[in-house]
């Protein structure tokens, strides 16, 4: 199992008037990130959701995002995803490390998400299948 990782460009626009990045902009990264993730992996939730009307994502039902060293315009942030961390449960988290150019830790941030169906009584978390799982886990 290894890391997922990918570079970004910050744009002048995800910065506020002190010339950081503003820290929503953490949390939108940590997703665009997770879809990346799931497509270099193998698993495209479109199509998934073509084959199965009941399928409704991997919802993210809790988030946190730590901040350590300023990120700002113009930098490229190398941001890594630790594979997924399987609970007890139907959840898992996700860590999440975005370093600066220099080697700094920017910020840290966990999700934790579900597998989640709807077969008329709303949104249910089930156990995510065994092959996603494993595609995820690789790497």
């Amino acid at each position: 199992m290894s890391d997922f990782s990918r570079q970004f460009l910050v744009h002048w626009n995800d910065c506020d008037p002190a010339g950081i990045v503003f820290h929503a902009h953490y949390i939108r990264w940590m997703d665009e990130g997770f879809t990346d993730m799931t497509r270099a992996r193998g698993v495209d939730f479109a199509a998934l959701a073509a084959e199965d009307p009941h399928f409704r994502g991997s919802p993210l039902v809790d988030v946190r995002c730590g901040f350590r060293a300023p990120a700002r315009f113009a930098d490229v942030l190398e941001h890594r995803i630790a594979p997924p961390v399987f609970g007890a449960g139907r959840s898992y988290r996700l860590l999440h490390r975005f370093l600066l150019p220099d080697g700094r830790l920017a910020a840290e941030g966990e999700q934790t998400r579900i597998w989640g169906r709807d077969e008329g009584e709303g949104l249910r978390a089930v156990p995510m299948p065994p092959e996603i799982a494993a595609r995820l886990a690789e790497g």
